[in-house]
């Protein structure tokens, strides 16, 4: 009988992830367990702990590759737009992705209140939120460049994850006022602020 190939590792964290990302979504951040992660993946809980030190580090990672997939997504939408539009249209996907998903964005605001609360956790978050806020700084930066406006690309950054975050809380409590068009509108103002503040080069 032939040997039956085992899977590469990129493949495993693969499925893993995709494994984390529905127990998340069932039970939360909280009540998320590795060893029903691992029976989802088809794995041993000592497979998940070779490819993750930790529940909030598989969490971690999940985060990061959401958030780069959405900034995929944005900067797909803006290619080829000149500044005005591309302003508008990255604020209207940005909302549309926020509200498509709602369970995901209350998750990631239980993973910073754990975070605010359990060093743990901190040390994962906050490795992470930088990693995603240097991406985001880089980013903005190139179509700043793009459009040759000088803008705070770092202050931007920080800017927009910390509206993204306050405005997945007020939608997830009053979805009538706050809808996505009202959230596609302040990520809109935020980056039309950001642009009427910068130098445009001679």
């Amino acid at each position: 009988m032939p040997a039956v190939a085992r899977p590469g590792r990129d493949v495993v964290r693969t499925r893993i992830l995709d494994a984390a990302a529905d127990e998340f979504a069932e039970q939360g951040f909280a009540g998320a367990k590795l060893a029903e992660i691992a029976r989802r993946a088809g794995f041993t809980k000592g497979a998940v702990y070779s490819n993750f030190e930790s529940k909030q580090d598989l969490f971690a990672e999940l985060f990061a590759q959401r958030s780069l997939e959405l900034a995929g997504r944005v900067l797909a939408e803006i290619s080829g737009l000149d500044l005005a539009d591309a302003v508008g249209r990255g604020g209207a996907e940005i909302a549309s992705a926020l509200t498509a998903d709602p369970g995901w964005s209350l998750l990631v605001l239980e993973f910073g209140v754990q975070a605010g609360r359990d060093p743990i956790v901190e040390q994962a978050y906050l490795r992470e939120r930088r990693y995603l806020r240097g991406k985001l700084v880089e980013l903005i930066g190139e179509r700043a460049r793009e459009w040759a406006v000088d803008i705070d690309v770092r202050t931007t950054a920080i800017s927009l994850m910390a509206l993204i975050s306050g405005l997945v809380l007020e939608h997830s409590v009053d979805p009538e006022e706050v809808d996505e068009r009202t959230m596609g509108e302040a990520v809109t103002a935020l980056f039309a602020g950001a642009v009427a503040r910068a130098d445009r080069p001679q």
